[in-house]
């Protein structure tokens, strides 16, 4: 199902406000007595605002407003226009009157109905950059070490950037800028990344298949990872343990790319020191 369009509020509210019955629309101040809706005098102008009182308002007193206001609003010449503007845009993507009733339909119902769409929207993937921006001495080396190990630890080391928590840290923010760089969407699989590089000439087939084949490619026959275990050390550092428990073969397909999301989302200026970075760029 395509998405509605939505205007933006400009050009929503002029077609409102342009249109030749807006003068006779249900809402508008009766001529003979302003206090009351011209669609329907037992219904008070204010009924399509949210009341400015103190304590807010009963809810049994809120739901008959809101109904006495839809109710005119179903009857009235513009409602279509109405609902067009109410559901319009600001250039801060968000709802122009986020309190009113408009077009027959609450502000809550109008916000709902915003996040609905947005939820439903497919994800955006950014376009692929030119692969001489790839072609990084660190990126290659994470490519690399990425076809030859499932975890990120390993990969690491097999990349040359050690086996410290900075070394860590620094592979995953490059696998999260390639699979940017690349246009894969941040749930793209280690394989889905690996392929990509494949085809961009960043990596050679071979070098996956071979190193597919290899020991590294996958956790031993019948072992599987569990979560790491911390112990502290002999001077009161912190280490990761990896342990190994009886389970089905892990192959490199099979495997999705280890969390990413925190990495790629974080600030770099506060988690990669500049040395590291200077060599990604």
């Amino acid at each position: 199902m395509s998405q509605p369009i939505r205007l933006s509020a400009e050009a929503a509210l002029t077609a409102l406000l342009e249109h030749p019955h807006y003068r006779y629309r249900g809402c508008a101040p009766d001529p003979d007595d302003p206090r009351v809706a011209a669609g329907d005098n037992s219904v008070s102008v204010d009924a399509w605002q949210a009341p400015d009182v103190d304590g807010g308002e009963l809810r049994e007193v809120r739901e008959a407003r809101e109904a006495a206001a839809i109710d005119v609003c179903v009857g009235c010449p513009v409602m279509v226009q109405c609902l067009a503007y109410g559901s319009s845009l600001t250039p801060e993507g968000r709802l122009p009157e986020p309190y009113a009733i408009l077009g027959g339909r609450t502000a809550l119902e109008r916000t709902k109905a915003l996040v609905r769409e947005r939820q439903a929207a497919p994800v955006a993937v950014s376009e692929p950059v030119p692969v001489e921006q790839l072609r990084t001495e660190q990126k290659l080396a994470v490519l690399r070490g990425l076809a030859q190990h499932a975890e990120p630890e390993r990969v690491a080391v097999a990349a040359g950037l050690g086996d410290g928590l900075e070394g860590l840290r620094t592979a995953k923010w490059q696998i999260a800028r390639l699979k940017t760089q690349l246009g894969l969407p941040k749930t793209a699989t280690r394989a889905e990344l690996l392929e990509a590089a494949v085809d961009r000439g960043l990596l050679d087939r071979s070098e996956v298949a071979a190193a597919a084949a290899g020991p590294g490619a996958a956790v031993p026959a019948g072992s599987s990872l569990r979560r790491p275990k911390r112990r502290r050390g002999s001077r009161g550092r912190v280490q990761t343990l990896r342990v190994l428990s009886p389970a089905v073969r892990i192959t490199p397909d099979q495997l999705p790319l280890f969390d990413l999301d925190q990495a790629a989302g974080a600030s770099v200026t506060t988690l990669y020191p500049t040395s590291s970075l200077e060599t990604a760029a």
